[in-house]
């Protein structure tokens, strides 16, 4: 593999469009049943909020050194706050995220026994952004395309990627001659035909090409179809413990999963697309940022919770 420049990736710019969360990790333990109902007391010790979604891709932007700004919207409420808040501390830049009064910050929270998971509250909205808040954010997409180096669509089908907006980010980009990196759900996927790059996981393969992916045969069938299905130059097909697949009109590339002790395989994703623009960014062959990756995804897996990758962990 071609070597990395951290110079290089300090130089560039990346706008992050899509569904921005906040995270929030509630520790405690549990000793006792409520007097109220059968249920379990929580004795909270520790709340921790995180950037998610679309800001965790730019958090992991941001520890390799580069610049970035979110685009997405939130609601008018203590969450957005909460979220605003994190943008400072992270670095990310947020001038191209919108307030909604009739929205609510997409949320959730995870409640922790001491070390285990035990339940997940989620407060959000899923209906599709309106005509007059499209029209905003795509000034705001505008704006930030004019400077970027690449360009990361993040969709969790939370409504803020309907169909004008995603219209709007691939004839920009066009443009001003931005990649588009996405990482996709099934909704609306024939609307990123013309993408730089469309970077499904293998649940999501399975819900677009209709078929289970199971051996390695099934994975390079899938690879093959996805790419004439989504009509993107580009398709990187992540297979989690079976690493992940590079496929274009030329290029069939699987690269194996390092073999580390995995501790936590939340938000893998985000660092794959994340690395994958980053380097590429810098001029390094998509091959190599393939391979790159792959490796940090396995590194920040090997870590609990939610870790950024940094630029340390693709040496």
């Amino acid at each position: 593999m071609a070597d990395i420049s951290i110079k290089q990736l300090n130089a560039k710019h990346i706008t992050v469009i899509g569904d921005v969360m906040l995270d929030v990790f509630s520790r405690g333990s549990i000793s006792r049943m409520s007097p109220e109902a059968p249920v379990p007391v929580l004795d909270i010790n520790r709340i921790e909020d995180r950037p998610g979604g679309a800001l965790n891709v730019c958090n992991n932007l941001v520890s390799l050194g580069l610049s970035t700004e979110i685009i997405g919207v939130v609601g008018d409420d203590f969450e957005a706050f909460r979220l605003e808040y994190l943008c400072e501390k992270h670095k990310i830049k947020r001038s191209g995220l919108l307030r909604d009064s009739r929205r609510v910050t997409t949320s959730k929270t995870r409640f922790f026994d001491k070390a285990k998971p035990f339940m997940r509250a989620d407060h959000e909205s899923r209906e599709g952004i309106p005509d007059w808040l499209e029209e905003k954010l795509l000034k705001e997409v505008r704006r930030s395309l004019r400077n970027s180096d690449a360009c990361i669509i993040q969709d969790y089908n939370k409504g803020v990627l309907t169909p004008r907006m995603i219209s709007g980010i691939l004839d920009m980009a066009d443009t001003y001659r931005v990649p588009v990196f996405v990482d996709p759900k099934k909704d609306y996927i024939e609307l990123y035909a013309g993408a730089f790059l469309i970077k499904p996981n293998r649940h999501e393969a399975e819900q677009i090409i209709g078929y289970t992916i199971k051996t390695p045969a099934e994975a390079r069938k899938a690879s093959a179809d996805l790419f004439e299905t989504l009509q993107c130059a580009h398709v990187v097909l992540t297979l989690g413990g079976d690493g992940l697949i590079l496929r274009d009109r030329d290029t069939y590339l699987h690269v194996p999963a390092h073999k580390l002790d995995v501790a936590d395989i939340t938000g893998a994703g985000d660092t794959v697309i994340a690395v994958l623009a980053a380097l590429y960014s810098t001029g390094l062959p998509l091959a190599d940022c393939a391979e790159y990756a792959n490796r940090a995804a396995a590194k920040t897996c090997a870590l609990p919770g939610v870790v950024p990758v940094r630029p340390e962990m693709l040496l």
